[in-house]
């Protein structure tokens, strides 16, 4: 046995030898597959603080900078709080004079972006970057949506009803109009079988209503402030309206503009008339309050929305009138949308005897350009 001792051990050292080279060529190709699918990089980012971040700068706005990281996702940082930042990546910024720079790379050094050839830029003069051409002050940006809810249901009651809604928003770096329309339409077909075997229809409307709201809003000094002007126009035949209108100023201001996250606010003063098709006619002076605004999460794959209008009756509260609608939308395919909304109506103003609330669930499918 002992003769036998030299050979064994030899074949070890080959097995081991023959093992480590098998593992190190996997670990090796394993480096090089994730060498070529993940991307170093391309920003480092040193705050006050002296903390460290890299990623990829891919956006910068309202004062801050939005990265992308490997393993905190996507983070905001604002740029006072930034010591330097170098970025590898091409990038165009907007000043606030409307100056376009186009850069090969971008560096911050203590609040001001260095520039080559020319002084350097301080950051509060940052607007925007890579702005789209009408944030650049060239032409108006549109976009709208349109969706319709629709109910086909056939048995002892066959019912019918469409709801269709239409958006749509026309802005530049000036100015901004604004479209919103709404039709509900609901019949109902009811069958009863007769003692003779015979079946009998009846045909009873149910719903018979439409809505329409126009807005200009001319932006300020500071675009996130502006003034503008509303018209609203809105029927409803089982709540006794026959036409409504509401006009009248207002201030406006964006509070939040990013991105993922928009929200206006607004406060006015509104002239209401009221025609009924029995109950006497009414008109006021009321304080118009209205708040617009969506946020985006999970990468853009839902949007959260928000449509708050409140006209509030000056002479007496309990005849204001409040619309809300609150939505959960997501996309589809080709441009098209679904959505889960919930909407709450109270009219204060409603004739004697109609139901002053109006509440509804509705799943919509739209398409969005």
């Amino acid at each position: 046995m002992r003769c036998c001792q030299p050979t064994v051990r030899i074949h070890l050292l080959l097995l081991a030898g023959l093992y480590s080279s098998f593992v190190s060529g996997v670990a090796f190709a394993l480096s090089d597959q994730l060498n070529s699918e993940v991307q170093l990089p391309t920003a480092r980012i040193v705050l006050l603080d002296d903390s460290i971040i890299f990623g990829d700068v891919t956006d910068i706005s309202e004062g801050t900078v939005h990265v992308s990281t490997l393993w905190m996702g996507e983070i905001m940082i604002p740029l006072a709080s930034i010591s330097t930042l170098e970025s590898e990546k091409e990038i165009e910024l907007l000043t606030t004079d409307d100056r376009r720079l186009s850069l090969s790379q971008l560096q911050l050094v203590e609040g001001e972006v260095v520039l080559e050839g020319e002084n350097n830029l301080s950051v509060q003069k940052l607007s925007m970057s890579n702005p789209e051409s009408w944030e650049a002050g060239q032409g108006y940006h549109l976009i709208g949506r349109a969706s319709t809810a629709f109910v086909y249901n056939r048995g002892n009651t066959d019912t019918d009803e469409l709801n269709a809604d239409l958006e749509m928003t026309l802005e530049s770096r000036r100015d901004r109009f604004t479209v919103r329309g709404d039709l509900e339409d609901t019949s109902s077909n009811i069958n009863t079988i007769t003692e003779n075997g015979d079946t009998l229809r009846s045909n009873q409307t149910t719903a018979d209503n439409w809505q329409f709201t126009g807005k200009y809003d001319y932006y300020l000094a500071d675009p996130r402030n502006y003034v503008g002007v509303n018209l609203g126009l809105t029927a409803d035949q089982f709540a006794d309206v026959n036409q409504r209108y509401f006009v009248g100023p207002y201030y406006g201001r964006k509070l939040f503009t990013r991105d993922d996250l928009k929200l206006d606010a607004e406060l006015g003063i509104s002239y209401v008339d009221t025609d009924f098709i029995v109950a006497e006619d009414s008109d006021y002076f009321g304080a118009n309050i209205n708040f617009t605004g969506e946020t985006s999460f999970l990468d853009g794959s839902l949007t959260l929305y928000l449509r708050q209008v409140s006209i509030v009756n000056l002479s007496s509260m309990s005849k204001s009138i409040f619309r809300t609608t609150v939505g959960l939308r997501f996309p589809l395919l080709l441009g098209f949308e679904a959505a889960a909304e919930m909407s709450s109506d109270y009219d204060g103003g409603a004739a004697e005897g109609k139901k002053k609330h109006d509440d509804a669930l509705k799943l919509r499918v739209g398409y969005q350009w």
